[in-house]
């Protein structure tokens, strides 16, 4: 009989949170049931969580350039929201499965290209239909650069290098509560500016 180790609670919830975009499953529920009446509130954490490091991932795996690496992690951003709403996709690992999707609409595209590269075992996530609206794509880079320098810097900061908003508020010269309503502040300005793009 081969030993299994096994996880504390702590441990085991710890990781589920990690691999789910920093969501309990009772918080995913519910922002996913708020997302089916219209608030795009769990479709704004995905993006500020997982895009950039998506990207990243594409671009060290596949060896490819950023635009490429971007407009596959857009795909899958968009496919990822559908197969929500469609109820296809459930608390399990959703960070792995956002980043295969990226990883297989690039692949197509480079197939396309009569590209080479090689495919992994894991990668397989089931067909990826190709009928996205080409406007939706450029819906949150539109809402991004209406932000400002302010707010794009400190959710840049935040979300995509990881600084504890402790040490921006240290370096900005500002209270951690100052700035922790300041990210509210932006987040909600990012928010209502893709929507207003998104419902044009």
């Amino acid at each position: 009989m081969k030993y299994k180790p096994t996880l504390n609670t702590t441990d085991a919830t710890r990781t589920n949170v990690q691999q789910n975009f920093g969501l309990n499953e009772a918080s995913f529920n519910e922002m996913l049931q708020n997302m089916k009446t219209g608030n795009e509130e769990l479709f704004e954490k995905i993006f500020l969580a997982q895009f950039e490091e998506t990207i990243s991932y594409i671009m060290n795996r596949y060896k490819v350039s950023r635009s490429m690496a971007y407009d596959a992690t857009m795909d899958a951003l968009l496919k990822f929201r559908k197969r929500l709403l469609e109820g296809k996709i459930t608390y399990y690992n959703m960070r792995f499965l956002f980043t295969q999707m990226a990883g297989q609409f690039l692949t197509n595209t480079l197939k396309k290209n009569n590209k080479s590269v090689a495919i992994t075992e894991n990668e397989d996530v089931g067909e990826i239909e190709e009928t996205i609206d080409a406007n939706i794509l450029d819906y949150l880079d539109i809402a991004w650069k209406q932000l400002g320098d302010q707010c794009g810097k400190l959710l840049e900061n935040f979300y995509y290098k990881k600084i504890a908003l402790k040490e921006l508020a240290k370096k900005l010269g500002k209270s951690d509560a100052a700035l922790r309503k300041q990210k509210q502040r932006c987040l909600e300005t990012l928010r209502s500016y893709f929507l207003k793009q998104y419902k044009g």
